[in-house]
């Protein structure tokens, strides 16, 4: 049972040694001061990459209203109002989306811009 139980405290200690071992490898974030600054003294890619995870998010909300769509229309009929909430939702996400893509190509450009120039 000793054995046992020194074996199980082993593996504690070598799972705690590697979570801090990563956590001192980490990178530290910088936080982005203003999402919607052009400065080039701001990360443009740290915010061109946020906008585009912003994005990601929104197309999945907006496939899955799609598909509720459909479940809605075999349950209740094309013409409820349920179906069309569904696609006007998904309507809207899709885009938003494409808003958030085109605010992250216009701070993916800054940022080339800014590297062509050093």
């Amino acid at each position: 049972m000793n054995n046992l139980h020194s074996h199980h405290v082993g593996w504690g200690v070598l799972i705690v040694l590697c979570v801090l071992a990563a956590v001192g490898c980490a990178q530290p974030v910088e936080p982005i001061d203003d999402m919607a600054s052009f400065d080039p003294s701001q990360d443009q890619m740290a915010i061109a990459g946020s906008y585009r995870e912003e994005a990601m998010v929104l197309k999945e909300k907006a496939a899955a209203h799609a598909e509720s769509a459909v479940r809605y229309e075999h349950l209740f009929g094309p013409q409820s109002d349920w179906v069309s909430g569904a696609r006007q939702l998904s309507q809207y996400y899709t885009e938003a989306a494409h808003e958030l893509e085109r605010r992250a190509e216009a701070h993916a450009e800054v940022a080339r811009k800014g590297q062509q120039r050093r």
